[in-house]
Protein backbone atom coordinates (compact mmCIF):
# COMPACT_ATOMS: atom_id res chain seq x y z
CA UNK A 1 0.00 0.00 0.00
CA UNK A 2 2.59 2.23 -0.79
CA UNK A 3 0.89 4.37 -3.47
CA UNK A 4 -0.88 7.16 -2.93
CA UNK A 5 -3.80 6.19 -4.87
CA UNK A 6 -4.18 2.76 -2.79
CA UNK A 7 -4.02 4.60 -0.10
CA UNK A 8 -7.01 7.10 -1.01
CA UNK A 9 -9.41 4.19 -1.57
CA UNK A 10 -8.50 2.88 1.94
CA UNK A 11 -9.57 6.12 3.49
CA UNK A 12 -12.87 6.37 0.93
CA UNK A 13 -13.66 2.32 2.34
CA UNK A 14 -12.96 3.80 5.69
CA UNK A 15 -14.97 6.39 5.30
CA UNK A 16 -18.27 4.69 3.97
CA UNK A 17 -18.18 2.34 6.52
CA UNK A 18 -18.09 5.31 9.16
CA UNK A 19 -20.91 6.63 7.74
CA UNK A 20 -22.58 3.56 9.04
CA UNK A 21 -22.39 5.19 12.46
CA UNK A 22 -25.67 7.55 10.80
CA UNK A 23 -27.71 4.35 10.82
CA UNK A 24 -27.05 4.21 14.83
CA UNK A 25 -27.12 7.90 15.40
CA UNK A 26 -29.81 9.50 17.79
CA UNK A 27 -32.48 10.08 15.84
CA UNK A 28 -31.43 8.40 13.12
CA UNK A 29 -35.14 6.75 12.52
CA UNK A 30 -36.63 10.13 12.85
CA UNK A 31 -35.94 13.07 10.25
CA UNK A 32 -35.30 15.35 12.98
CA UNK A 33 -31.69 14.58 13.12
CA UNK A 34 -31.40 12.94 10.22
CA UNK A 35 -27.87 13.82 7.99
CA UNK A 36 -27.66 10.92 6.13
CA UNK A 37 -30.38 8.30 5.60
CA UNK A 38 -29.16 4.93 6.09
CA UNK A 39 -31.49 2.08 6.97
CA UNK A 40 -32.06 -1.52 5.86
CA UNK A 41 -30.68 -2.36 2.25
CA UNK A 42 -28.79 0.79 2.09
CA UNK A 43 -26.65 0.09 5.44
CA UNK A 44 -26.08 -3.30 4.38
CA UNK A 45 -24.52 -1.87 1.12
CA UNK A 46 -22.85 0.80 2.55
CA UNK A 47 -20.86 -1.62 4.59
CA UNK A 48 -20.29 -4.56 2.06
CA UNK A 49 -19.04 -2.27 -1.05
CA UNK A 50 -16.84 -0.09 1.91
CA UNK A 51 -15.54 -3.13 2.66
CA UNK A 52 -14.71 -3.98 -0.73
CA UNK A 53 -13.19 -0.53 -1.29
CA UNK A 54 -11.03 -1.48 2.58
CA UNK A 55 -9.67 -4.47 0.61
CA UNK A 56 -9.24 -2.44 -2.78
CA UNK A 57 -6.56 0.13 -1.24
CA UNK A 58 -4.85 -2.94 1.39
CA UNK A 59 -3.89 -5.04 -1.37
CA UNK A 60 -3.68 -2.42 -4.40
CA UNK A 61 -5.87 -4.26 -6.67
CA UNK A 62 -7.43 -1.27 -9.01
CA UNK A 63 -10.16 -3.75 -9.83
CA UNK A 64 -11.16 -4.27 -6.32
CA UNK A 65 -11.87 -0.85 -6.37
CA UNK A 66 -13.42 -0.29 -9.41
CA UNK A 67 -15.77 -2.78 -8.74
CA UNK A 68 -16.77 -0.95 -5.14
CA UNK A 69 -16.98 2.25 -7.23
CA UNK A 70 -18.93 0.45 -9.44
CA UNK A 71 -21.36 -0.79 -6.91
CA UNK A 72 -21.95 2.48 -5.08
CA UNK A 73 -23.21 3.78 -8.43
CA UNK A 74 -25.78 1.56 -9.11
CA UNK A 75 -27.02 1.62 -5.93
CA UNK A 76 -27.30 5.67 -6.17
CA UNK A 77 -28.78 5.09 -9.69
CA UNK A 78 -30.90 2.90 -7.82
CA UNK A 79 -31.87 5.02 -5.08
CA UNK A 80 -32.17 7.49 -7.53
CA UNK A 81 -34.90 6.05 -9.64
CA UNK A 82 -37.02 4.43 -7.10
CA UNK A 83 -37.03 7.77 -4.49
CA UNK A 84 -40.66 8.74 -3.51
CA UNK A 85 -41.73 5.51 -5.24
CA UNK A 86 -43.31 2.88 -3.37
CA UNK A 87 -40.64 -0.01 -4.35
CA UNK A 88 -37.60 1.80 -2.35
CA UNK A 89 -35.58 -1.15 -2.17
CA UNK A 90 -32.31 0.71 -0.16
CA UNK A 91 -34.78 3.01 1.96
CA UNK A 92 -32.90 5.31 -0.06
CA UNK A 93 -34.07 9.60 -0.09
CA UNK A 94 -31.90 12.42 -1.56
CA UNK A 95 -29.41 12.44 1.24
CA UNK A 96 -28.56 8.77 0.94
CA UNK A 97 -28.08 8.82 -3.11
CA UNK A 98 -25.72 11.63 -2.87
CA UNK A 99 -23.33 9.87 -0.57
CA UNK A 100 -23.50 6.65 -2.96
CA UNK A 101 -22.72 9.15 -5.68
CA UNK A 102 -19.86 10.70 -4.17
CA UNK A 103 -18.27 7.58 -2.95
CA UNK A 104 -18.68 5.72 -6.25
CA UNK A 105 -17.38 8.66 -8.44
CA UNK A 106 -14.63 9.11 -6.10
CA UNK A 107 -13.76 5.20 -5.90
CA UNK A 108 -14.43 5.15 -9.54
CA UNK A 109 -11.80 8.31 -9.93
CA UNK A 110 -9.30 6.70 -8.25
CA UNK A 111 -9.53 3.28 -9.69
CA UNK A 112 -9.36 4.09 -13.31
CA UNK A 113 -6.72 6.75 -13.14
CA UNK A 114 -3.66 5.61 -14.60
CA UNK A 115 -0.85 4.64 -12.19
CA UNK A 116 2.52 5.73 -13.06
CA UNK A 117 5.42 2.94 -11.25
CA UNK A 118 7.85 5.97 -10.75
CA UNK A 119 5.60 8.32 -9.02
CA UNK A 120 4.58 5.52 -6.36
Amino acid sequence: MSNRLDRAALVLGIGALACSVFAIAPGSQSNKADFVQVADAGLVALLVLGAVAVLGGLVGQRLVVVVAGLGFVVAAVVGLVQWGSGTNWLTADGSTVSMFGGLGIGLLAIGLTPRDAAAS
